[in-house]
């Protein structure tokens, strides 16, 4: 059973890592024609509707990436499926999806027809066996037939009203949370924290994957405290290389180096060679940073006006920006002046060919 939970997850992962392109594309197009339509005095580009020239084109830019955000679901329960079953889950994962989308039971039809779809389709493919001229029917028609057919019997007729509903009104609790100033700061508090623990490791990802899921049916706060929390541990370290260079050894400046650009993106590994040196202390430094970053970001009030990016450049989508800035700011200071005070990086660390080989794949950049 604990295989097969396991597997269950690593099944809904690698499906969220095809979806999670659709999404930044989607959004990155929505982001770049608001922020073009600001410059021209509009914040709502539905306006331009029906006008012409670029205002026009911005809006339809606009109107293609809400459509490409659209295509979560279809590209969730696909992936999901094709994981499990490979290419013969496709067709029964993009039905999942599809239903999904129609039923509105968002990520959590898309997610579970998705694995109906691959378990049903690997053993379809391993148990029903003709031979002789009629052997092409089985993947052509027999397969998509049976697993098709089982997304429309159990996701549609017998689950579709119940996952709706369950979708919905875990959305609304999650909306209710975001309104209440003192949930949305605990909340703050458990994600930022949880992001900073082991740096792309389970619990990072259990709190980047929570955020994305809420973030596939529309409620986007938690995702700007996870964005946010990913770039504080990367700026963090490089603003202690360069506050206190002495302190480092010469590995440790390079990946500081490197870290910069890591955390401008959103990169929260590029903290991995610092926090090698010593864990014990360094990693109750990371947590404490990213909760104070995120909830420097609830209390300021940041709220989504656009399909929030990840990186330091996401604040440009986030209302009260200078909040989104602000967290960011709190927890890479916590970081930059605790980490000098805690450790002594000119050592090279225990494991420090963990560091070398970290530091000879990062971004190379130099500062003189």
């Amino acid at each position: 059973m604990k295989k097969l939970m396991v597997d269950i997850k690593n099944h809904l992962m690698t499906g969220i890592s095809f979806a999670l392109p659709v999404i930044i594309a989607g959004s990155l197009m929505v982001a770049v024609a608001k922020i073009i339509g600001i410059a021209f005095g509009a914040s709502d580009l539905n306006q331009f509707a029906d006008v012409q020239g670029i205002k026009n084109w911005l809006y339809q830019t606009q109107e293609i990436g809400f459509k490409i955000i659209g295509l979560m679901n279809y590209i969730l329960g696909a992936y999901v499926a094709y994981s499990i079953a490979g290419k013969k889950g496709l067709a029964a994962g993009f039905t999942a999806g599809l239903i999904a989308s129609i039923t509105g039971s968002g990520f959590l039809g898309a997610a579970i027809g998705g694995l109906l779809a691959g378990y049903s389709s690997d053993w379809v493919a391993r148990k029903v066996r003709i031979t002789g001229s009629a052997a092409t029917s089985v993947p052509l028609i027999i397969l998509p037939f049976i697993t098709v057919g089982l997304q429309v019997l159990v996701m549609l007729l017998l689950l579709g009203d119940a996952l709706s509903w369950l979708n919905s009104s875990l959305m609304s609790w999650v909306q209710e949370m975001t309104k209440d100033g003192t949930s949305t700061v605990v909340l703050a508090a458990v994600l930022g924290g949880m992001i900073c623990f082991d740096l792309g490791g389970p619990v990072n990802k259990a709190a980047w994957g929570t955020a994305n899921v809420l973030f596939l049916s529309g409620v986007y706060l938690p995702a700007i405290l996870v964005n946010v929390a990913i770039i504080i541990p990367p700026l963090g370290y490089a603003a202690a290389r360069f506050l206190r260079p002495a302190n480092y050894s010469q590995t440790l400046k390079e990946a500081g180096n490197g870290s910069v650009i890591m955390g401008i993106l959103g990169i929260s590994e590029g903290a991995i060679p610092f926090t090698l040196k010593n864990p014990a202390r360094l990693i109750p430094l990371n947590v404490f940073a990213g909760i104070a970053g995120a909830m420097t970001v609830a209390l300021l009030k940041a709220y989504p006006i656009m399909p929030p990016l990840g990186g330091l450049y996401g604040g440009f989508t986030v209302g009260n920006a200078w909040a989104y800035f602000a967290g960011a700011l709190v927890g890479t200071l916590v970081i930059a002046f605790g980490a000098n005070l805690l450790v002594n990086f000119n050592d090279e660390p225990t494991g420090s060919a963990q560091a070398d080989d970290f530091a000879a794949d990062s971004i190379e950049i130099k500062f003189d």
